[in-house]
């Protein structure tokens, strides 16, 4: 063989040997340890060694006939991200569901695990949040269409319907000046909103863009599209576990890799919108 053939036939084995690496190393670099074996911290610890993860979530009355109110049940959004935390500890899930003003007290008291309920009003003593949002949908704001705002500049000082623990308030406030209005649901929301209650209401896009396709909706405009919360949907635990809150943030990343976020959210969309639908046939909100 020739030294040239030699030459070539060794520049080949190298690139073999070098794309073989590569391949190997890539392997590496690219492969993510499972959740199940990540670390757990105390607060993930103490709830596979209960054999159960308690999680607290929103909870609100669904549309019912006036004569027949219903109790207040979970949220269904918070309650598919609770579960799949359980699920990826192994243990069975408890919902406790919970009314604002008792969410930060229960997790604080150690009557809950953790708090799935949306996005925090302000950060609060004694409580972390996993980095990373479980929410990660664009919002849209819509108002009456012959109404006093006509457009997105005219929303500063004006009232702004939006549900508990939704970005979307931080929002409008900070980007138009507007004012907004908390209900207990975005089902309670879009029926103070339709009632005249505000100006305007914000929510996430996915959810108004099907409700705008109803012909009841058809008073209705999209005054703003593309609306980023602020402030992140955050998964809540005690303060001074940075493993548990590590494990979190690597759950939340996982799951908006793998499309379980964005399942989630197009069952909440269609829950939504179902729940909002029943209001024209003469449902309504009970507190």
């Amino acid at each position: 063989m020739t030294e040239r053939k030699l030459a070539l036939a060794g520049a080949a084995l190298a690139a073999a040997v070098a794309v073989a690496l590569a391949g190997i190393g890539g392997a590496w670099v690219f492969a993510k340890p499972s959740l199940s074996s990540l670390p757990k911290g105390p607060v993930l610890a103490r709830a596979i060694e209960r054999g159960k993860l308690i999680v607290g979530v929103r909870r609100y009355p669904r549309p019912a006939p006036p004569e027949a109110p219903t109790p207040p049940e979970p949220d269904g959004f918070d309650a598919t991200l609770a579960r799949q935390v359980a699920d990826s500890l192994g243990v069975p899930l408890e919902l406790v569901g919970l009314d604002a003003v008792a969410q930060e007290a229960a997790l604080r008291e150690g009557r809950i695990d953790l708090l799935v309920a949306g996005v925090p009003m302000q950060s609060a003593q004694g409580i972390a949040a996993a980095p990373g949002s479980y929410d990660i949908g664009q919002g849209l704001v819509v108002a009456l269409r012959r109404g006093k705002v006509q457009e997105a500049s005219a929303l500063r000082g004006a009232t702004v319907c939006v549900g508990e623990g939704s970005g979307y308030a931080g929002a409008v406030s900070q980007r138009y000046g507007a004012e907004p209005r908390s209900y207990p649901s975005s089902v309670h929301a879009a029926s103070a909103f339709m009632a005249g209650e505000c100006a305007a209401l914000a929510e996430d896009g996915e959810v108004l863009e099907r409700l705008m396709q109803n012909e009841e909706w058809r008073f209705y405009k999209p005054l703003e599209s593309d609306l980023r919360p602020p402030s992140d949907a955050a998964i809540r635990l005690p303060q001074g576990d940075s493993v548990s809150r590590d494990y979190l943030a690597a759950a939340l990343r996982q799951w908006r890799a793998d499309g379980t976020l964005a399942k989630a959210r197009g069952a909440r969309a269609g829950n939504l919108q179902f729940e909002i639908t029943l209001l024209k046939d003469g449902f309504v909100c009970h507190s």
